[in-house]
């Protein structure tokens, strides 16, 4: 039996009755369980709680020079084209994999 929650399908693995009220346990298809759901809440087609984005700050540094960014923000996207830069090194750099990129020294902001 499949059952509405937080506005996606859920399998009903199991219900039950504690003090009068019904509950039960649900699976999404993505194999996440919701255990001990009241069914009074099923069929509300309200969007799951949304979790609040980590903004990820990249720091270039070459010399004296100093720049920091939000990644993916179009000033970020305009400095590396502006520079020639590898996404893929940058990556490596904010990993540690590597130290230097072009002349740069790449960290993430913590």
């Amino acid at each position: 039996m499949q059952k509405m929650y937080n506005g996606e399908m859920m399998r009903v693995l199991r219900s039950f009755t504690f003090n009068g009220e019904q509950y039960v346990d649900l699976r999404n298809q993505a194999g996440e369980d919701f255990e001990s759901v009241s069914a009074s809440e099923l069929g509300k087609n309200k969007p799951a709680q949304k979790q609040t984005k980590k903004v990820h700050k990249i720091i270039f540094t070459k010399g004296e020079d100093k720049n920091v960014f939000e990644l993916d923000s179009p000033e970020y996207n305009k400095f590396i084209s502006d520079n020639k830069l590898n996404e893929a090194m940058i990556q490596n750099c904010i990993k540690g994999v590597i130290k230097t990129h072009k002349g740069y020294t790449i960290t993430e902001e913590k």
